[in-house]
């Protein structure tokens, strides 16, 4: 038997925080013993994108955890992340290993590169890349708080697809 969980902290995604899914993992129990058997997270790819998505589109400062998270989501090598940024692969990878800061400049390219593959990717996101141009990042400091994420899984509108289908959506992000 399966049951939705309200809540499920996931923290399988290469993130330095967990982040809470409403509604949408499934845990497996077992019809004659009651034991929990498992849970499972449906379309992980589209929970991964749409947590990038959500990420990108916050101005606190990106942990190099962040950053590193960006570049598997979009299934980029540190050498091909650094070309889509046209920067040095060396710089790049001292921001995924922490020993220096993403710049302001350099944070928006990122976070503007993150939006406009997604969107192209899932064209449901119905986010303009134009946002990462007004979004004003602070930068990053140690000890920083990480972000609250809460992702909720919703019906695509029916428009888009004849089929049963969902996408996961940003429910709260602080």
């Amino acid at each position: 038997m399966f049951k939705v969980l309200e809540t499920y902290e996931e923290d399988g995604l290469g993130l330095p925080y967990a982040v809470t899914l409403v509604n949408a993992a499934e845990v497996e129990i077992d019809d004659d013993t009651g034991e929990v058997l498992g849970v499972s997270v449906p379309d992980m790819e589209g929970l991964a994108a749409a947590v990038a998505m959500a990420r990108a589109l916050l101005p606190a400062g990106l942990l190099p955890e962040e950053v590193k998270f960006f570049r598997t989501v979009l299934d980029l090598k540190s050498k091909d992340m650094a070309d889509v940024l046209t920067m040095d692969p060396a710089t790049y990878s001292r921001w995924e290993n922490g020993k220096q800061g993403v710049g302001q400049w350099a944070d928006k390219q990122m976070r503007f590169a993150v939006v406009t593959e997604l969107r192209d990717r899932f064209p449901h996101f119905s986010v303009d890349p134009k946002s990462v141009v007004s979004l004003k990042p602070k930068k990053a400091r140690p000890g920083q708080k990480p972000p609250v994420l809460c992702m909720v899984r919703m019906p695509l509108p029916t428009i888009l697809t004849s089929e049963d289908e969902s996408e996961w959506d940003t429910m709260q992000a602080a």
